[in-house]
């Protein structure tokens, strides 16, 4: 009896190492149909090159100023840097039109009869010195309109108040020939005196509160855009589809652009898994870009990484002058993006919510962790883990994501 007892614990044991035998063989005869078929397999680090064509807007640090007025006489040129205090502009109220044609139909009046009179005085002819200014004047207006048609690069302010300075001679010295009892003498100062009284109660300076670039070309997207930390997928994307700057036709508005030395570039790639994966940029990482129209190579680090239902957000700080995009808002851009590290098939990268998952081998099977992808071709991406305490390596065993099995 005890015989019997000791040759059946012997089958078992024999029995249950032929099980493991089995489960082993099974295992690996499953791997091994994994790795023929390509379902499962091993990392490894490659240099992936690619190119990203894509619309993006511009978002700087500035400070917008609407002011209401009916017509305005700007003093600084667009795209000049100011500091504070400097004067911007000239603004006049609403009523300033029609007092200011009251005025100068009654200053044609006069000096058409001024006009005639010194004529009348100097044998049909006027003084010698009063034709010398008109010639000044005329040539000054000539240059005047140049500039006003980009013909000529003079400062068309400066000519502006030439132009006024030499008329404002040309009338003192025409009435200087007449008597200072004389009706037309005494009917020209007090128009002058009106006109000053006009111009002193209607015009108003405004001057700049702030260090920086002056742009008269504004949007409705300055404030929205101020906190860049705080811009959506939606904001970018109403951005995008705007047309242009706009002007009120009300108010007189402008932007000082306080900070010359950085701006930012947003764009958005789409949450599908293939149409905008190769827009796909990692965090923290630098990449080089170009800007059509500007013969530049500029250098934008990723500093948010926003994802939501409707796209994926990346917005890039660049560290240069913001000069030559003072007046953009929507820009096309083109990275080159060189990137080198682990590199899986795109087709073994899951999404969910837009976030990217690879299935990587672990101690209890396969399981999906999140991941970035610094840049990717038609076929296949660089990936790193977003999660810091875990660590991908070459040779790591992934797998196909877990719905293509079937």
């Amino acid at each position: 009896m005890e015989r019997k007892v000791q040759m059946s614990k012997r089958f078992y044991l024999l029995a249950a190492g032929g099980v493991v035998v089995v489960i082993i063989a099974v295992v690996a005869l499953v791997m091994l149909f994994q790795n023929m078929t390509g379902k499962v397999r091993r990392m490894s680090a490659k240099t992936i090159e690619s190119v990203i064509d894509t619309r993006a807007i511009v978002i700087r640090a500035e400070q917008s100023v609407t002011e209401s007025a009916s017509d305005a006489k700007i003093l600084c040129d667009n795209g000049i840097y100011v500091q504070e205090g400097t004067p911007i502009a000239v603004l006049y109220p609403y009523g300033y039109e029609t007092s200011l044609n009251t005025i100068c139909s009654r200053e044609t009046e006069l000096y058409t009869k001024l006009e005639s009179q010194l004529k009348s005085m100097n044998n049909g002819e006027l003084p010698q010195s009063v034709l010398n200014l008109n010639d000044e004047l005329y040539y000054i207006g000539n240059r005047m309109r140049a500039a006003s048609n980009g013909e000529i690069s003079a400062d068309y302010i400066e000519l502006e108040a030439e132009f006024l300075s030499l008329m404002k001679d040309r009338r003192n010295l025409m009435v200087g020939q007449l008597s200072d009892a004389s009706t037309l003498a005494t009917e020209i100062n007090a128009l002058d005196q009106q006109y000053a009284m006009f111009e002193t109660n209607m015009a108003r300076t405004i001057t700049s509160d702030y260090n920086g670039y002056v742009s008269f070309y504004t949007d409705s997207y300055e404030e929205p855009l101020k906190d860049v930390s705080q811009v959506t997928v939606s904001q970018v994307r109403r951005v995008l589809a705007a047309t242009s700057f706009s002007v009120g036709s009300e108010n007189f508005s402008y932007r000082i652009v306080t900070d010359r030395n950085i701006f930012y570039v947003a764009f958005v790639a789409s949450t599908t898994s293939s149409a905008d994966v190769s827009k796909r940029l990692m965090p923290g990482q630098s990449y080089l870009f170009e800007i059509k129209g500007i013969n530049n190579v500029y250098t934008g680090t990723v500093v948010s990484e926003k994802d939501a239902s409707n796209g994926i957000l990346y917005i890039m700080a660049v560290s240069s002058d913001v000069q030559p995009l003072l007046d953009a808002r929507v820009i096309e851009i083109t990275i080159r993006n060189t990137s080198h590290g682990l590199t899986v098939p795109l087709d073994y990268i899951q999404y969910s919510n837009g976030v990217p998952y690879v299935f990587i081998k672990t101690d209890y099977g396969y399981s999906p962790i999140a991941v970035y992808i610094a840049g990717s071709n038609e076929e296949e991406a660089v990936i790193a883990a977003r999660d810091e305490k875990l660590t991908l390596f070459s040779g790591l065993r992934y797998r196909m994501p877990i719905e293509e099995d079937d």
